[in-house]
């Protein structure tokens, strides 16, 4: 096992050495750093298995250096926070920013060091181990339902194929499939000799024997120990070897000789005798370089790979031993029937439900895995028709059946639904295939369905409202998030303006047409900027960024989310222009504050939304966006989160209906261009003048300053309705005690 490998960063050059001196020995490696930004340095050129990192830095701090890696790198590094800060809130301020533990220096330093960085790291295996179990074990499931249907197969050939030359065929093929093996040879046992029958090569693209036409000129192969084949014929056992040209176990000079007149390289071999129940070696199965599926580099033959061999070398024997003998029914029968008994175990192993139907839609079997997803016994189900089992609440599966038995194709689900009775469904992905024998002639079909977990079925769902990764989050966390909670977040509100005219200038389908256009494209700049769908409210957007996962900058995605949603407007104008079709406009909101988020209905339908006068707010700002001739109004609280440089000018303090506490809000200028919103600069500078004199009833000063304005911009509606305020107050003094707030009475 490879040493652990862990970082240390402090500031202290006495720490980083006794921390060393701690860690150091032949399970653990260290290296350190002086800052937070080395330590990223560091982590980009190498990889680590744990961080151990002080608190305070220059350049860059602990809390700095851990979401660094956790928001900008994405990563899960584990990292220990070592400081001398023993306040509760630093320490609460790390753990939620990332660290896995937070830890105090004292004098106890070096057991406490030992024992955390111990702990870190074998939770660190122990997740690995697990990872690897599960796909280990999802490996070998996708392995047992390929094995699945060329077993059935051999089985089918076993019970059906007349022909000797064809059955001889078939194994040869199924063999090299089962195994990923480049060439294989079938041998047939004479006398004291092994007979060619059968020689395929994919690389070489050779076929020879059986009714290719092309005869196979070797001679027989001696049985005896020193031939790989002759061995496994003779000692009745199968051989796996790694590497042909590095084994002294056998003579190989034959392969060699082969290799170098065909420019061919064999490596890996594979040979298990063909031996039937009598205990009989009937023939002998050859396979040359198993090849990787991924990669098609040729690799030693797998355990897993002999076991499948071995049973269908056990198969092929069968079969090969009752053609041979066709006098002997009662020894085919038994033979039919222990291949039979064998399909039914490798059924009954599967996780997925399987169904059987003959020839006349008669259940004929059904595994465990299917009685235990439909709830059901198999008396139920075996030996009854499939119009008795599903007609009467899953008739739509007859369907689907009947005509996967006209055309001849499989025919696969996703998210389908087995209703059990009245209340109980359950999820599947299903797939319909027939099954034939090698006369073509159809004799059944298979119905194989999955269960789907609740995991899957929240995850197709929320795609449809969220990004992938806040989908999966949300998986991770068992869904307990969706319970309910009060927290921040960052709502946004967008609107369509006139909306009502469009809809009777456009009719009923233009509108559809425009609507699904233009939802599509926002909620893609939604999800860009790792917002959630709450809802659309007509032609309306309700977005959440920070439920229910927080990312640390909610308010600054949010923002960016409502600028990027004006630029993706000016596209999806500019298209509709070129048709020659009507353009629209939009106002958005967006405002931050707590909201209760969580799964909010009845028993017969939930949805999870964000609800709060944190949600009003922003729906009511979207519309202010009309009184100032504004596209984006943010809230202060809103604007006072930013950690980006967003340009924007102060627009109001404002009292909406149904509040009493009053609020400033700002717009958003950033998707202007120069050609847009000309002197932009020079405007907001004049424009904020004129509100700081308009608030100080300097009249005079902020009409010379709103009229600057407008000769730079003459467009600028905010500035027009700050003038006509002016002449309001002008002629109706709000006297000394006035505030600055405009009270909306509106929405």
């Amino acid at each position: 096992m490879e040493p652990a490998k862990i970082l240390v960063v402090d500031d202290d050059p006495l720490t980083r050495d006794l921390l060393t001196e701690i860690l150091q020995d032949e399970n653990r490696r260290v290296e350190s750093a002086e800052n937070g930004r080395l330590a990223l340095d560091a982590l980009e050129k190498n990889s680590f298995d744990l961080v151990v990192s002080d608190l305070h830095m220059p350049e860059m701090d602990g809390l700095e250096l851990i979401k660094a890696l956790r928001v900008e790198k994405g990563s899960d590094i584990p990292v220990i926070v070592l400081s001398a800060n023993d306040e509760v809130r630093v320490a609460l301020d790390a753990i939620r920013s990332g660290a896995t533990d937070y830890l105090i220096k004292d004098e106890n330093i070096q057991e406490t060091v030992f024992l955390a960085v111990e702990k870190a790291l074998d939770k660190m295996r122990l997740q690995k181990q697990n990872r690897d179990l599960k796909n280990d074990v999802a490996k070998k499931n996708l392995e047992m339902e390929g094995a699945l249907g060329a077993m059935t197969e051999i089985s089918i050939a076993i019970s059906g194929e007349k022909d000797f030359q064809n059955l001889l065929r078939s194994i040869i093929i199924h063999s090299r499939t089962l195994t990923n093996a480049d060439a294989g040879t079938l041998y047939l046992k004479e006398g004291d000799r092994l007979a060619f029958q059968i020689f395929q090569n994919d690389t070489l693209g050779v076929d020879l024997g059986s009714r290719t036409g092309k005869e196979i000129s070797s001679p027989p192969v001696e049985i005896c120990e020193s031939n790989v084949s002759g061995f496994a014929a003779l000692k009745r056992t199968t051989v796996n070897v790694p590497d042909v040209y590095h084994s002294e176990l056998f003579d190989f000079s034959g392969p060699k000789r082969y290799d170098e007149l065909n420019d061919y390289r064999s490596v890996s071999m594979l040979v298990a005798p063909m031996i039937n129940r009598y205990n009989e070696v009937v023939g002998v199965i050859q396979l040359i370089n198993a090849k990787d599926p991924a990669t098609r580099a040729v690799v030693p033959f797998s355990a897993f790979g002999e076991k499948l061999i071995r049973s269908l070398a056990s198969l092929a024997a069968i079969a090969v031993t009752n053609l041979k003998f066709k006098e002997k029914s009662e020894q085919l029968l038994n033979e039919v029937l222990d291949v039979k008994n064998y399909n039914e175990n490798v059924l009954q192993s599967l996780t997925n439900g399987v169904i059987a139907l003959d020839k006349d839609n008669r259940v004929t079997l059904c595994n465990a895995a299917a009685l235990r997803i439909l709830k059901a016994k198999a008396e139920d189900l075996v030996q009854r028709s499939a119009e008795d089992c599903f007609s009467e609440n899953n008739g739509w599966l007859l369907v689907y059946i009947q005509a996967a038995l006209e055309t001849g194709e499989p025919i696969e689900l996703m998210d389908a639904e087995l209703r059990l009775d009245e209340e109980t469904v359950v999820p599947v992905n299903l797939t319909v295939a027939t099954v034939k024998n090698l006369q073509n002639e159809l004799i059944g079909a298979l119905v194989v369905f999955e269960d789907v977990t609740q995991e899957k079925r929240v995850k197709g769902t929320l795609s449809r409202y969220m990004t992938e990764e806040v989908a999966e989050k949300l998986l991770e966390s068992g869904g307990d998030v969706l319970g309910g909670q009060i927290q921040e977040a960052s709502i946004l509100f967008s609107d369509i303006r006139g909306f009502t005219s469009f809809t009777e200038k456009l009719g009923a389908h233009e509108t559809v047409v425009l609507l699904n256009e233009y939802l599509s494209a926002m909620i893609d700049v939604v999800f860009m900027n790792r917002g959630i769908l709450d809802k659309f409210i007509g032609d309306a957007i309700l977005a959440v960024f920070g439920a229910p996962f927080k990312t640390g900058n909610d308010p600054d995605n949010a923002v960016t989310a409502a600028v990027d949603m004006m630029i993706a407007l000016r596209e999806f104008n500019d298209r509709r222009r070129a048709e020659n079709k009507l353009e629209i406009d939009i106002g958005v909101g967006v405002n931050t504050d707590e909201v209760l988020s969580g799964n909010i209905g009845s028993e017969k339908r939930m949805e999870y939304t964000c609800i709060g006068d944190g949600v009003n707010l922003a729906s009511r700002l979207e519309g202010v966006n009309k009184i100032y001739g504004a596209n984006i109004l943010i809230t202060e609280n809103t604007r006072a989160k930013l950690k980006k440089d967003f340009h924007y000018r102060e627009m109001d303090f404002i009292r909406v209906k149904g509040k009493e506490k009053p609020i400033a809000i700002y717009e958003v200028l950033d998707f202007f261009d120069e050609a847009q919103f000309p002197n932009r600069k020079e405007c907001v500078e004049l424009f904020n003048e004129g509100i700081k004199n308009f608030r100080g009833q300097n009249w005079d000063a902020a009409e010379k300053r709103f009229s600057e304005v407008l000769q730079l911009r003459p467009q600028d509606a905010a500035s027009k309705v700050y003038l006509d305020r002016r002449r309001y107050f002008k002629a109706n003094p709000p006297g000394e005690d006035w505030d600055g707030v405009w009270t909306m009475e509106s929405k």
